[in-house]
């Protein structure tokens, strides 16, 4: 059984506009797969590093516990963090660099998107698919199941709980290419491996913020145009999932 917790970047409501694309060009969603077994040592180590980093106004025992250590501001270097560049990558490599976690990562380029459809699908709900697509992959050549736990986006909540149960309901379904016999043919993947979809929030869960930290820092590392030296990048890269026929399935980037 896994746990696998999800947060997103680059989140804009009226995405296709000129302005938000501007501001916010990609969407970024990022899903962290921990075995059941290991949540609580993973937390342990998480939690261990940051206290002997010594950060002040931090209490390490607390995180996930109504405290939180916000991505965005460790990868802007906001404030503290920008006269403390060691202790960034210090709080960088404690949240991201921990063993049995496995990363997916979706990426959504708004412009591209735009303007190769004529009713472009919102980026949030193309990246729920395609994470779910990849999910169920994964589940199944482990042969087990997992929980989902999303980090609630307030703004549009219940378009997301619609979406989700519209995917795990009825699957996801397209039109493929078949490279053997050059023709189009339909497919429907059920979603049979996911067993539950629930929301929660990043201050009670440590495990939704290294789903934080891994979509900001892929966020960024994409908006660098893809530089393997973006601090933070190097220690997702690693631990992608890497399905057996498709080195490239733990990230995939649309269109």
């Amino acid at each position: 059984m896994y746990v696998v917790f999800v947060d997103e970047s680059g989140y804009e409501k009226n995405w296709s506009s000129s302005k938000a694309i501007q501001q916010q060009p990609f969407y970024v969603l990022a899903g962290v797969a921990m075995p059941s077994d290991r949540i609580a040592d993973i937390y342990e180590s998480i939690r261990g590093i940051i206290r002997g980093l010594n950060l002040p106004k931090t209490n390490a025992d607390m995180l996930g516990k109504g405290e939180e250590i916000k991505a965005s501001s460790v990868d802007k270097g906001d404030g503290f963090w920008q006269n403390n560049p060691g202790l960034r990558d210090g709080v960088r490599k404690g949240y991201l660099d921990q063993q049995d976690v496995t990363y997916f990562v979706v990426c959504i380029d708004k412009q591209r998107h735009e303007a190769q459809y004529s009713s472009p699908y919102d980026p949030t709900h193309l990246a729920a698919q395609f994470l779910f697509e990849r999910l169920q992959g994964f589940l199944s050549e482990k042969q087990t199941s997992a929980f989902v736990l999303i980090d609630a986006n307030k703004r549009e909540e219940q378009e997301q709980r619609s979406l989700l149960t519209r995917l795990l309901t009825s699957g996801s379904r397209g039109v493929a290419l078949s490279k053997f016999y050059g023709v189009f043919y339909e497919w429907w993947l059920q979603f049979t491996h996911i067993v539950e979809v629930q929301f929660g929030n990043s201050k009670h869960s440590l495990g939704l913020q290294i789903a934080d930290f891994a979509a900001r820092h892929a966020y960024s590392w994409r908006k660098s145009d893809k530089d393997p030296s973006y601090p933070g990048w190097d220690l997702i890269e690693p631990r992608l999932y890497r399905y057996p026929s498709y080195q490239g399935w733990g990230y995939k980037e649309f269109p």
